[in-house]
């Protein structure tokens, strides 16, 4: 009987080859994709998401200023779990019925509704966390704004001449 140790050589050498040139294309597929979908910026998509309250970080607040802070914020958390319970199960229903259900329309308009009411409570909490503010702090706000789009800007335009598009 022959051996085939001299067929498995260029055979494992291949399937070496081969698995490479996949995993790199996947790696390069995976960085395409996720250009398009990802925020060049990493974490900071979430400040964006829920307004300007991470400014109040760079004010300088004063201890007792930072207490009144966290008790609406503390106050807002619980509201803001109680509505998560109901917009969830909300969500659910509209992901799993087809837009021809009867039912559609009113979940539909239950999930705008929810929608109206997540941003008239964050609105609610950047109000109340801005009267806690002095007219110094306020006057700071237009400018860290200004600067943090500017960092913004410059990180999405390092990545995207770091990724260019093909």
């Amino acid at each position: 009987m022959k051996s085939l140790r001299p067929l498995m050589q260029p055979i494992s050498c291949a399937l070496i080859l081969a698995a490479s040139v996949a995993a790199g294309t996947y790696a390069n597929a995976q960085a395409t994709t996720g250009a398009a979908t990802a925020a060049p910026s990493g974490h900071h998509w979430r400040h964006r998401q829920f307004g300007p309250m991470h400014v109040l970080h760079k004010l300088n607040l004063t201890a007792e200023q930072e207490t009144q802070i966290k008790s609406i914020i503390e106050q807002a958390r619980a509201q803001a779990k109680t509505a998560m319970a109901s917009e969830h199960a909300n969500h659910e229903s509209l992901a799993s019925t087809a837009p021809t259900d009867a039912n559609y329309p009113a979940l539909l308009a239950a999930a705008k509704t929810n929608a109206a009411n997540r941003v008239q409570r964050m609105s609610e909490v950047w109000e109340q966390a801005y009267a806690v503010l002095t007219p110094a702090q306020k006057a700071q706000i237009p400018a860290i704004l200004a600067a943090e789009k500017q960092q913004m800007e410059a990180r999405k335009a390092a990545w995207q001449a770091s990724h260019p598009q093909s």
